[in-house]
Protein backbone atom coordinates (compact mmCIF):
# COMPACT_ATOMS: atom_id res chain seq x y z
CA UNK A 1 0.00 0.00 0.00
CA UNK A 2 0.92 3.57 -0.05
CA UNK A 3 0.31 6.99 0.74
CA UNK A 4 -1.96 9.24 -1.30
CA UNK A 5 -1.95 13.10 -1.40
CA UNK A 6 -5.05 14.26 -2.70
CA UNK A 7 -4.95 18.13 -3.56
CA UNK A 8 -8.27 20.54 -4.82
CA UNK A 9 -7.47 22.43 -7.38
CA UNK A 10 -10.76 23.81 -8.44
CA UNK A 11 -13.46 25.93 -6.99
CA UNK A 12 -17.25 25.06 -6.03
CA UNK A 13 -18.87 26.79 -8.94
CA UNK A 14 -21.10 24.19 -11.31
CA UNK A 15 -19.99 21.20 -9.61
CA UNK A 16 -22.42 18.21 -9.29
CA UNK A 17 -24.17 17.47 -6.47
CA UNK A 18 -22.53 13.97 -6.22
CA UNK A 19 -19.19 15.06 -6.77
CA UNK A 20 -19.18 17.66 -4.52
CA UNK A 21 -20.21 15.64 -1.91
CA UNK A 22 -17.19 12.99 -2.51
CA UNK A 23 -15.24 16.07 -2.24
CA UNK A 24 -16.76 16.87 1.35
CA UNK A 25 -15.86 13.08 2.46
CA UNK A 26 -12.59 13.85 1.32
CA UNK A 27 -12.52 16.95 3.36
CA UNK A 28 -11.59 18.95 0.27
CA UNK A 29 -13.56 21.96 0.63
CA UNK A 30 -11.74 24.58 -0.50
CA UNK A 31 -8.96 24.82 -3.49
CA UNK A 32 -5.41 24.50 -2.29
CA UNK A 33 -6.54 22.30 0.74
CA UNK A 34 -4.43 19.22 0.84
CA UNK A 35 -5.33 15.77 2.86
CA UNK A 36 -3.03 12.18 2.99
CA UNK A 37 -5.11 9.21 2.29
CA UNK A 38 -3.98 5.88 1.38
CA UNK A 39 -5.14 3.76 -1.79
CA UNK A 40 -7.65 1.10 -0.62
CA UNK A 41 -10.35 0.97 -3.15
CA UNK A 42 -13.13 2.99 -1.64
CA UNK A 43 -10.48 5.72 -1.67
CA UNK A 44 -9.82 4.88 -5.49
CA UNK A 45 -13.28 5.49 -6.34
CA UNK A 46 -13.92 8.62 -4.63
CA UNK A 47 -10.59 10.21 -6.43
CA UNK A 48 -11.55 8.95 -9.97
CA UNK A 49 -14.85 10.54 -9.23
CA UNK A 50 -13.56 14.03 -8.08
CA UNK A 51 -10.41 13.70 -10.33
CA UNK A 52 -11.86 16.77 -12.22
CA UNK A 53 -11.34 19.18 -9.55
CA UNK A 54 -8.45 17.73 -7.72
CA UNK A 55 -5.17 16.44 -8.32
CA UNK A 56 -3.46 13.31 -6.56
CA UNK A 57 -0.39 10.82 -6.66
CA UNK A 58 1.86 9.54 -4.59
CA UNK A 59 3.84 10.93 -1.88
CA UNK A 60 7.44 11.16 -1.04
CA UNK A 61 9.37 11.19 2.76
CA UNK A 62 10.99 14.80 1.76
CA UNK A 63 7.98 16.11 1.18
CA UNK A 64 5.96 14.67 3.59
CA UNK A 65 8.43 15.93 6.11
CA UNK A 66 7.90 19.61 4.55
CA UNK A 67 4.59 19.32 4.62
CA UNK A 68 3.92 18.21 8.15
CA UNK A 69 6.90 20.78 9.14
CA UNK A 70 5.10 23.71 7.59
CA UNK A 71 1.60 23.06 7.61
CA UNK A 72 0.56 20.79 10.14
CA UNK A 73 -2.02 22.63 12.29
CA UNK A 74 -2.93 21.68 16.38
CA UNK A 75 -6.51 22.55 17.09
CA UNK A 76 -6.42 26.49 17.55
CA UNK A 77 -4.54 26.79 14.09
CA UNK A 78 -1.32 26.38 15.85
CA UNK A 79 1.85 24.97 13.90
CA UNK A 80 3.47 21.63 15.19
CA UNK A 81 7.17 21.93 16.54
CA UNK A 82 10.10 19.07 16.62
CA UNK A 83 9.34 19.07 20.26
CA UNK A 84 5.98 18.65 20.17
CA UNK A 85 6.42 15.56 17.49
CA UNK A 86 8.67 14.14 20.40
CA UNK A 87 6.19 15.11 22.99
CA UNK A 88 3.48 12.90 21.63
CA UNK A 89 5.27 10.02 19.80
CA UNK A 90 8.74 10.36 21.38
CA UNK A 91 10.09 10.00 18.08
CA UNK A 92 11.76 12.61 15.65
CA UNK A 93 9.84 14.41 12.90
CA UNK A 94 11.80 12.04 10.27
CA UNK A 95 11.22 9.08 12.24
CA UNK A 96 7.30 9.90 12.36
CA UNK A 97 6.97 10.49 8.72
CA UNK A 98 9.16 7.15 7.65
CA UNK A 99 6.90 5.60 10.07
CA UNK A 100 3.79 6.97 8.74
CA UNK A 101 4.83 6.42 4.61
CA UNK A 102 5.01 2.36 6.34
CA UNK A 103 1.87 2.40 7.68
CA UNK A 104 3.61 1.64 11.39
CA UNK A 105 1.65 4.98 12.89
CA UNK A 106 -1.20 7.55 11.79
CA UNK A 107 -1.39 11.12 11.96
CA UNK A 108 -4.29 10.68 14.41
CA UNK A 109 -0.98 9.84 17.18
CA UNK A 110 -0.30 13.28 16.91
CA UNK A 111 -3.80 14.78 17.44
CA UNK A 112 -3.31 17.39 14.12
CA UNK A 113 -6.14 18.74 11.75
CA UNK A 114 -6.40 16.22 8.96
CA UNK A 115 -6.48 19.06 6.31
CA UNK A 116 -3.58 21.19 5.47
CA UNK A 117 -4.37 24.27 4.18
CA UNK A 118 -1.96 25.23 1.55
CA UNK A 119 -0.64 28.38 -1.05
CA UNK A 120 -1.31 28.64 -4.34
CA UNK A 121 1.67 26.74 -6.31
CA UNK A 122 4.43 29.25 -7.10
CA UNK A 123 4.39 29.62 -10.87
CA UNK A 124 0.58 28.36 -10.85
CA UNK A 125 -1.28 25.91 -12.15
CA UNK A 126 -0.87 24.83 -16.14
CA UNK A 127 -4.97 24.47 -16.84
CA UNK A 128 -7.07 23.45 -14.39
CA UNK A 129 -9.73 22.05 -16.96
CA UNK A 130 -7.17 19.50 -18.35
CA UNK A 131 -6.23 16.60 -17.20
CA UNK A 132 -2.75 15.97 -15.91
CA UNK A 133 -1.29 13.83 -19.21
CA UNK A 134 -2.54 16.33 -21.36
CA UNK A 135 -0.76 18.93 -20.51
CA UNK A 136 -3.36 20.54 -17.32
CA UNK A 137 -3.24 20.36 -13.78
CA UNK A 138 -5.97 17.71 -12.92
CA UNK A 139 -6.34 14.16 -12.10
CA UNK A 140 -3.43 11.54 -11.36
CA UNK A 141 0.02 12.82 -11.54
CA UNK A 142 1.68 10.15 -9.65
CA UNK A 143 5.39 10.90 -8.17
CA UNK A 144 4.99 14.35 -10.16
CA UNK A 145 2.82 15.66 -7.27
CA UNK A 146 5.48 16.12 -5.35
CA UNK A 147 7.49 18.40 -7.41
CA UNK A 148 3.87 20.40 -7.21
CA UNK A 149 3.80 20.19 -3.75
CA UNK A 150 7.16 21.59 -2.97
CA UNK A 151 5.75 24.99 -4.97
CA UNK A 152 2.91 24.66 -2.76
CA UNK A 153 4.81 24.70 0.50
Amino acid sequence: MKRIVAIRVRGTPKVKKDIADTLTMLMLTKPHHAVIIDDRPTYGGMLTKAKDYITYGEIDLLTLELLLKKWARKEGDHPITEDYVKEKTGKTLKEFAERFLNFEEELDGLDIKRVFRLHPPRKGYKNVKRGYTQGGSVGYRGSAINTLLRRMI
